[in-house]
């Protein structure tokens, strides 16, 4: 459950999702709401810290508040609930769960005082909660209306009209020390709208961590067979033969190329080519070492392996081995099975260049074609017999 929420909340960050920006955000948003309705609560119960405020107004506080706790939980259910059918924009929603939440929340800071209480902090922290799911354009109208609201009470206090902080008997500072009750209230508060925040900039970052890390992957991986593309194959290889260079260690490329493709496309279909691919994929995967050697597709049937700390032999040795494996193995597209096979060519990298091994394998491996296909042929014999 855990994982799928973490992929439901990074859904929301990076897609914006209506359905999971409202679950997100209202998991965000419920518990503060909860927290000030507990303070409120007790403040309703205590006649000692009732005195700070004008308690039938905290009344009808304390119901807007639960109210809107409920509001939230309610569009975050439903959301749930309706995430796989909802469209990925979806408006009403996004209007259901912004905007009784800011404007609930500005007046709230300018119920508690918007100058010198925690809850312009909260304020600000719950437009940015906003900002980090919805589209901007699901949020502006709040924002202006919102903008309004706090720019006309200014104005109205201004005049005279309403009283600075009208919640309260007195405003939190009056230029003593502070009460023991507005002490412990303004720390729970402060707590309330610094933690969550930084919790979910600790979340965010990570998310983007995961994220970057994630394209890096696609930016270096075929997405057909998951093997290394032709990018990161040239990349390892640069840096193989210069490894190879300093230490003249053994390093092998081998170039592989699928026997008679454009037939099996022809005659089957590209979903049908698409299959021996992704088979041929596997079977290159699992016939390499792990963090060791590096198994690539470089385009179309074309494939590639690069063998560190492998001789000739031993790199005819796996090449051999892959070919006979692919001649045994069934692939099946639907009820049809394919016969496939496939042709190498291997070639030692000397003196750090790698591109000039690259090319005598890929030379091997037309040789290996020429010679009649589904065999190996080595560029440093090239008139020894191929090898089945």
């Amino acid at each position: 459950m855990i994982a799928g929420l973490r992929e439901g909340v990074d859904a929301a960050l990076r897609q914006r999702r209506t359905a999971m920006a409202c679950v997100c955000f209202s998991l965000l948003t419920v518990p503060i709401l909860l927290l000030l309705a507990g303070l409120q609560g007790w403040a309703l119960t205590h006649d000692e810290v009732l005195l700070y405020y004008r308690p039938e107004r905290l009344a009808a506080v304390q119901w807007g508040v639960g109210l809107l706790a409920l509001w939230q939980g309610l569009v975050a259910l439903l959301a749930w609930q309706r995430r796989e059918w909802l469209p990925e924009h979806a408006p009403r929603w996004a209007a259901a769960a912004l905007g009784p939440v800011l404007m609930g929340w500005c007046a709230l800071a300018l119920l508690y005082g918007l100058q010198d209480t925690p809850m312009g902090m909260l304020l600000i922290e719950i437009l940015v909660f906003a900002r980090a799911f919805f589209l901007l354009r699901d949020i502006t109208p709040w924002l202006a209306a919102g903008a309004v609201l706090l720019v006309g009470h200014e104005l109205l206090q201004g005049l005279g009209v309403v009283s600075y902080a009208p919640l309260l008997s007195q405003p939190m500072f009056a230029g003593g020390e502070l009460s023991d009750w507005w002490t412990w209230w303004l720390r729970i508060m402060f707590n309330a709208s610094v933690l969550p925040f930084a919790a979910a900039l600790f979340y965010l970052f990570s998310s983007l961590a995961r994220h970057r890390a994630e394209l890096e992957t696609l930016a270096r991986t075929d997405v057909l067979t998951g093997l290394a593309n032709r990018r990161e194959f040239m990349a390892r290889l640069a840096e193989e033969a210069q490894r190879q260079q300093r230490g003249e260690r053994p390093l092998t490329v081998v170039m592989l190329d699928v026997d008679h493709f454009k037939q099996v496309n022809d005659t089957h279909g590209h979903a049908a080519g698409d299959q021996v691919l992704s088979s041929l994929g596997r079977l290159l995967q699992g016939s390499v070492r792990q963090e060791v050697d590096l198994a690539a597709r470089l385009g179309g049937e074309e494939f590639a392996l690069l063998l560190p700390e492998t001789d000739t032999e031993g790199a005819q040795c796996v090449a051999r081995k892959i070919v006979e494996a692919l001649r045994g193995m069934p692939i099946h597209h639907g009820a049809q099975l394919l016969p496939v096979t496939i042709s190498a060519g291997v070639a030692p990298v000397q003196g750090g260049d790698g591109e000039r091994a690259l090319r005598l394998a890929d030379d091997s491996l037309y040789e290996a074609k020429r010679q009649g296909r589904d065999r190996v042929v080595m560029a440093m014999a090239p008139h020894a017999d191929a090898m089945h």
